[in-house]
């Protein structure tokens, strides 16, 4: 089936990314919009999952991203803690779906074979599994160098009744300014972080977003489009919403 590509390049806060992830997921849920690919980048920021936000360490963990400049965010998938800048790109492939209940390793192996085909086409010796010490840990991660080697890139799903998102955050470059933070953050959720775990790709992100798209045109066939006003204004609504807003430590007791 043909997926439609949206590339919304470099956006002015991360909140607006998760709002368009998750516009989309909506309209594809609602059959306004068939299987859809999205690509985008923001400021930096560190986002965590709402099972994270209960650990002790949090309002620890969040102060201290938030003191050397990275918003957090609460993120409506699964996974772990990840932290992205500008040289980080988030790629997702949302599709409808009939039963939730089916489909949900599958999509991962699918989307983890994606991401490594695109980072070989740029000469990366990717390939899929677990890294030692890695941010965000799990079984569908992107790696190069074995076990001991370099994470590039992590998977995570959100799966409603009728649609299902598969996202990737791939670190292209500028790494180096991502492992204070994800020590800090991981350091008080109290769980391991190899700073060794990140390091830059020989392409950008540019170059990683154009790689995505060519294996996405490949395999599913589509086209790429702009995103359109309804897209856009669903998308602010819900980056308004206190579910993408940073999260409030005071109110947690931090």
């Amino acid at each position: 089936m043909p997926l439609e590509t949206l590339d919304a390049g470099l956006l002015a806060g991360p909140e607006m990314g998760l709002g368009l992830q998750q516009a989309v997921l909506e309209q594809v849920g609602a059959g306004e919009r068939g299987p859809t690919a999205l690509l985008w980048r923001s400021p930096r920021y560190v986002a965590v999952t709402r099972p994270e936000t209960r650990l002790a360490g949090f309002a620890e963990a969040a102060r201290a991203a938030r003191r050397l400049g990275f918003p957090v965010l609460v993120r409506n998938s699964g996974g772990g803690a990840v932290a992205a800048n500008e040289g980080s790109l988030s790629f997702s492939l949302t599709l409808p779906v009939g039963d939730l209940r089916q489909g949900l390793y599958e999509r991962y192996a699918e989307g983890v074979e994606l991401v490594v085909a695109a980072l070989r086409r740029l000469g990366v010796a990717a390939e899929g599994g677990e890294v030692e010490g890695e941010f965000c840990p799990g079984a569908y991660s992107v790696r190069s160098g074995g076990a001991r080697g370099v994470k590039h890139a992590g998977l995570a799903q959100r799966v409603t009744r009728r649609a299902a998102r598969l996202e990737a955050l791939v670190l292209a470059e500028r790494t180096a300014e991502l492992v204070p933070v994800l020590e800090l953050v991981y350091a008080a959720l109290g769980r391991p972080f190899r700073p060794g775990s990140v390091g830059d790709l020989p392409s950008g992100a540019l170059g990683v977003a154009g790689a995505l798209k060519a294996e996405v045109r490949e395999r599913y066939g589509g086209r790429e489009r702009g995103l359109d006003a309804a897209t856009l204004e669903r998308a602010r609504s819900l980056a308004a919403s206190p579910l993408w807003r940073p999260a409030a430590e005071d109110a947690r007791g931090g």
